[in-house]
């Protein structure tokens, strides 16, 4: 298994949104936190939570932001620029990919997120 070429102490991940909650909980991930703390990818976050956020990732040591497709890196970047992480995008959480795409059945969806996410963490 991929995962397991992360140290379970790097396990960190840091997301645009709350949607990765199932996932770490069954591989083995902690979430230090998500640029817009909602399910919701409409919601905003205020000045306060995003000061708290950006002192989880330092704190945390988190090397990443996960942003699903179709995301706004806005955000994300500007987080990223202030704590000198990376962000990494087209993760797929609501659908797969074209057929030709990287993602199009839910099997290769998960590997292709998975390899970016290991990869990103390493």
């Amino acid at each position: 298994m991929q995962v397991s070429q992360i140290q379970p102490e790097h396990r960190l991940l840091v997301t645009n949104h709350e949607s990765f909650g199932y996932f770490a909980s069954r591989y083995g991930f902690r979430v230090v936190g998500a640029v817009i703390p909602s399910l919701s990818s409409e919601a905003a976050p205020s000045a306060q939570q995003i000061a708290a956020l950006i002192d989880k990732i330092k704190e945390s040591g988190a090397p990443a932001i996960f942003l699903e497709t179709g995301a706004n890196p806005n955000l994300a970047q500007q987080i990223a620029d202030e704590t000198g992480i990376k962000v990494v995008t087209g993760l797929y959480t609501h659908s797969i990919s074209e057929p030709n795409g990287p993602a199009p059945s839910y099997v290769e969806m998960m590997k292709y997120n998975v390899t970016l996410i290991v990869e990103a963490l390493k």
